[in-house]
């Protein structure tokens, strides 16, 4: 365990930059270092857009190879390792949605994104909660895939525009226009959702 802790404080001293050329020069933990850091972010992503938990673990695999495949593709000055990360995972994301008829996704249990309880609520506002987050999973799910991955990316990852657009390939103005649309159309379906749950209490 103290091992592991003291590898754990290592890698945190050392930078993306540092730790990629590590692993570029043969470093499995250097590589198990980026894993650490970042593995969790590009499947989180990868499995809210294809709710299909065996596509974003492939995909993810996929992701971390091509770090060590595609050797002098990561420039530092053009972005972070994790926005490039997501890049890379985002086009095996949209090969995958095309194979798979990109509207006909899998629902799955989305463990990572678990609403957080307060040991003081009673029984009515966890279930008000349990259906709040199911309303917003849903609404998600309603969004075409562009706007879908924009609000995945900015609200729930918490990426900047500048660093979402970096994933995207599309200017910083693009961002702010899917997402706020992507605002838009969630908040009506939502109200949908809240004047339909309203009709079946009374």
């Amino acid at each position: 365990m103290f091992e592991r802790l003291r590898r754990r404080r290592q890698d945190e001293a050392l930078s993306d930059e540092q730790l990629h050329r590590a692993a570029l020069a043969g470093s499995g933990e250097a590589m198990a270092a980026l894993y650490r850091r970042h593995g969790g972010l590009v499947y989180r992503f990868t499995l809210r857009m294809s709710r299909d938990a065996a596509a974003a673990e492939e995909i993810t695999q996929e992701v971390f190879l091509a770090l060590l495949t595609q050797i002098g593709q990561f420039d530092a000055a053009r972005g972070t390792l994790s926005t490039w990360l997501c890049g890379i995972a985002r086009r095996q994301l949209w090969k995958y949605l095309e194979r798979n008829n990109a509207g006909a996704l899998f629902d799955v249990d989305d463990e990572s994104a678990a609403e957080v309880q307060c040991p003081s609520d009673g029984p009515a506002e966890l279930l008000l909660r349990h259906e709040a987050v199911a309303a917003v999973r849903a609404g998600m799910d309603e969004l075409p895939p562009a706007l879908r991955e924009v609000a995945i990316l900015c609200a729930l990852e918490e990426m900047s525009y500048e660093q979402a657009a970096q994933v995207l390939a599309v200017p910083v103005g693009t961002v702010r226009s899917r997402l706020h649309r992507a605002k838009a159309r969630l908040a009506v379906l939502l109200r949908a959702e809240l004047v339909d749950t309203e009709r079946k209490r009374l």
